[in-house]
Formats: structure tokens, C-alpha cells, sequence
């Protein structure tokens, strides 16, 4: 059974909440923030599509595509503005 597009909307801002959270707790307990915000944010998501009557796999699957998509997007911002010459550099300065 499949799931409509708001119902698979949902499950994707219910699931990135938590795992937002789980990464903000992970983080603050000294923990790899990524991994762990990832691994919940996938795991919601299954137990949510599952509760919604679809498949859990297809969703885990669509889930991880989607996490893996952030870093790819991520990895290819900081690729372009170092080669366009700008260099993101930590500041204590408001």
C-alpha cells in the first residue's frame, strides 16, 4: 500500500524534528551529532510509515536518499566557495 505525498510529507517533518533533536542532544552529550541525528531521523520515519499503513522499507529507503542528498548538498557548497575563494571562518563577533 502505498502512501499520498501529504501523508509522506508529514512523516518527513515529524521525522526530521526528532532526529534534529536526537542530533542536539547527541551533540551536547559529546556525541557524533550527524550519526545519531541520521540513524533516529531514519528510524522515525520507518515506524511512521509503518504506522501509516505503507511500506516501512520504501520510506527508510527514500529517508536515507534524502539524508545522504543534505551531505551531498553540503559537501558541494563548501567545495564551490573554496573555489570561488571564500573561506568560512569562525568568529566570536555578532
Amino acid at each position: 500500500m502505498s502512501i499520498e505525498r501529504s501523508t509522506l510529507a508529514f512523516i518527513t517533518v515529524i521525522a526530521a524534528l526528532v532526529g534534529g533533536w536526537a542530533a542536539w542532544s547527541a551533540a551536547k552529550a559529546g556525541h557524533d551529532a550527524a550519526s545519531v541525528g541520521g540513524v533516529v531521523y531514519v528510524l522515525v520515519a520507518g515506524v511512521l510509515a509503518k504506522l501509516f499503513g505503507g511500506s516501512a522499507v520504501a520510506v527508510i529507503a527514500r529517508s536515507v536518499l534524502l539524508v545522504v542528498g543534505g551531505v551531498f548538498a553540503v559537501l558541494a557548497a563548501l567545495l564551490l566557495s573554496r573555489s570561488a575563494d571564500i573561506r568560512l571562518t569562525p568568529t566570536t563577533s555578532f
